[in-house]
């Protein structure tokens, strides 16, 4: 009777420490750093939702939008690391951000990777009545512009911004930055000849492009991109240095336990393999690969100095 009656007790004890559970429990939280109804929102929601089948509890989205995503990362970064708050990972947040910010709420050594999503490259545009018919011919005349060509960006330290200035610097040549209040007002003015030249997003120029309105010069991935394969790369146009491509994955705060971020992982690996997740990311020029934690730190970790060198070119801070 006393062997059963300590073993009662062990068992009750027991019962009350959580690392006992089996994880989820309960319904995860994914904080996206930006507006609700956005590209990178929609595809959130996504992930979120087949990871919540994978996983038997829900994966709710939470916008924290606001300061370049800067709200919502350190959201995530105070959280608790008991795996019920991941965040949406982005090259702005991880790479680009901390070579901006001089007093960023975050660091990048506070957060897990967990999982890979995807990238998009980004698409040099001009109106169709622009002279240069191919990036040779745009080169030249860029270089012989000694006053600066204006291009759209929407807005300093922006992708758009960022990649211009990689771009000029690679070819050595002056430029003028026209920001626009987003990236529609921008590709109207682009497609109406106010301005010349624009890099956007795959999915705000490509429609642009195939309806003839606009003239693609190169897309910034190192390949072609498989949502437009007629587009050269610039990689192999001769412009090596004009890589940069908008990313996005999953990540949680430091410290959470390393099943907890396989189970995670796992979950997310298996909605990267559903074909309606990658049909969208292909809607968005966006696309996937198979990327282990440690693989995604690695990925991370190269991106963010191939943006300091871009920023620092650039000369573009931020207190």
């Amino acid at each position: 009777m006393r062997t059963i009656a300590v073993a009662a007790a062990l068992s009750a004890a027991l019962a009350g420490f959580p690392c006992w559970a089996k994880y989820p429990e309960r319904p995860i939280r994914l904080i996206v750093p930006y507006p609700a109804g956005g590209t990178t929102d929609v595809l959130a929601r996504l992930v979120a939702k087949v990871m919540a089948e994978a996983l038997g509890q829900e994966v709710f989205v939470d916008n924290r939008a606001g300061a370049a995503t800067i709200v919502g990362v350190d959201a995530a970064a105070r959280a608790p690391n008991d795996g019920y708050t991941i965040l949406l990972a982005t090259a702005t947040s991880f790479a680009v951000n901390p070579h901006i910010y001089k007093k960023l709420p975050y660091r990048l050594d506070e957060f897990i990777p967990i999982g890979f999503i995807g990238e998009a490259p980004i698409l040099l545009v001009s109106p169709v009545s622009y002279p240069a018919r191919n990036l040779p011919e745009l080169v030249s005349r860029l270089k012989a512009d000694t006053a600066g060509t204006a291009i759209a960006t929407t807005g300093k330290g922006g992708f758009s911004h960022l990649t211009a200035a990689m771009f000029f610097n690679a070819i050595g040549a002056k430029y003028r930055d026209v920001p626009y209040r987003g990236e529609a007002p921008a590709i109207q003015d682009v497609v109406g000849g106010q301005v010349n030249l624009y890099f956007g997003s795959m999915p705000g120029t490509l429609p642009h492009v195939s309806a003839g309105r606009l003239r693609a010069y190169g897309v910034t991935s190192e390949q072609r991109s498989p949502s437009a394969p007629a587009i050269p790369s610039f990689a192999e146009q001769g412009l090596p240095q004009v890589v940069a491509t908008s990313w996005f994955g999953l990540s949680a705060p430091k410290g959470t336990s390393s099943d907890i971020i396989a189970t995670l992982g796992a979950a997310l690996a298996k909605a990267m393999k559903e074909q309606s997740m990658r049909d969208r990311l292909a809607q968005e020029g966006a696309v996937t690969r198979e990327m282990s934690p440690a693989g995604f730190a690695d990925y991370i970790r190269r991106d963010n100095e191939r943006w300091g060198v871009i920023v620092r070119a650039a000369g573009v801070e931020a207190e």
